[in-house]
């Protein structure tokens, strides 16, 4: 029978199989140190935060803590470094260590001889030898056997050699093989994803629910408006030349007549005013003097005094001799001193001359002129 030769070991696996001592473990940097103190306090803190979230908010934490405090983290950085170097310095002048690096370069110096050249160089060995090396078939007891049936055998087996060459089957990849643990942890950060997503799309989903709410507004608003403006322009007022001359007459008529009611209203006024200025007169002379002055006479007297005023003024040169016969006959009337008589004969020369000097301005001016 045909058997498979077994596999040799290659002098790389033997190299990869090499592994160094333990070395000593390096020293957390400051911020991995401040990350590990306040891990629990933020995860407990926000329980339902994914593990990046909890990061960004630790690294916010460390950016907005304050100098004095990651100085401590610092200086015990800078204590466990030193200790480590000193570690590690140890560790390369170990026993073990230069074992492994003897060993190490006892497996690159046999790679070299399994590279690409020397196999091309044993082949070109093997092809000067000349010949065909047959395998010697493992019959056992065919000399009890036809030979017939050993080409039956010999046959069989071969049919049975090539279709395992040639089957479909793939032999396992050892370096796709997962451990049980990576999966655990891949199956845990799904789970946190497949969280992550549906809440994103819970969040959207009630975002699209608020934008066609205000959406279906603001269609409802423009629908209304458009509805209002319609009837507005259907129902605003149709304007031509012969309605606005219409307009036109109505509104001339309406400021003429507010304009007589006006003028009546101003009339009414003026009369009640000389009514009362007359009752003013009439009742209370003297007060009237005082607030309306002796310029101004009364409403009832005005014509007269006009006439009077003409009167004088034409008669104004004769004055001196109705005077004098004034004086006479009251002096042969009633016996009075001389004194009594000038002042009488001075005081009716004065009072022509007074009326004489009335302005009609000043009339208007206090109000007995309209």
């Amino acid at each position: 029978m045909f058997r498979h030769p077994p596999p040799r070991p290659s002098s790389q696996n033997d190299s990869n199989s090499l592994k160094p001592p333990k070395p000593p473990d390096r020293p957390l940097v400051p911020y991995m140190r401040f990350s590990r103190k306040m891990w629990a306090k933020v995860r407990a803190e926000n329980p339902d935060s994914q593990l990046w979230d909890i990061g960004k908010v630790i690294g916010q934490m460390w950016r907005d803590a304050p100098e004095s405090e990651k100085a401590i983290y610092h200086q015990e950085y800078d204590i466990e470094r030193q200790e480590y170097e000193k570690a590690l310095k140890a560790y390369h002048n170990s026993a073990a260590y230069q074992q492994y690096l003897s060993a190490k370069n006892r497996a690159k110096v046999s790679d070299k001889s399994n590279t690409v050249g020397g196999v091309i160089a044993a082949s070109r060995g093997r092809l000067d030898t000349g010949g065909v090396v047959i395998q010697p078939v493992e019959d056992e007891e065919l000399g009890d056997l036809s030979s017939r049936r050993i080409a039956a055998v010999r046959f069989d087996r071969n049919h049975r050699l090539i279709a395992d060459l040639f089957s479909g089957n793939v032999v396992t990849d050892t370096r796709t093989v997962l451990a049980q643990n990576r999966i655990e942890m891949l199956k845990k950060q799904a789970t946190s994803l497949a969280l992550h997503q549906s809440k994103l799309e819970e969040e959207l989903k009630k975002l699209n629910e608020v934008f066609q709410t205000k959406k279906r507004s603001m269609e409802i608003a423009s629908e209304e408006f458009g509805a209002k403006l319609k009837k507005v322009c259907e129902e605003k007022p149709q304007l031509d030349e012969a309605k606005y001359a219409s307009m036109v007459d109505d509104w001339s008529e309406k400021l003429l007549n507010a304009y007589e009611d006006y003028k009546a209203k101003q009339e009414a006024l003026r009369a009640k005013q000389m009514v009362e200025r007359e009752q003013l007169a009439e009742e209370t002379p003297i007060l009237y003097r005082l607030t309306v002055g002796d310029s101004s006479p009364s409403p009832k007297n005005k014509i007269t005094d006009e006439a009077e005023q003409q009167q004088h003024a034409t008669s104004f040169p004769v004055t001196s001799a109705t005077d004098a016969d004034v004086s006479s006959v009251a002096s042969a009337k009633t016996p009075a001193t001389g004194e009594e008589t000038g002042k009488l004969t001075q005081d009716h020369q004065e009072q022509p001359i007074k009326q004489a000097s009335i302005d009609p301005s000043t009339l208007e001016v206090s109000g007995e002129i309209p």
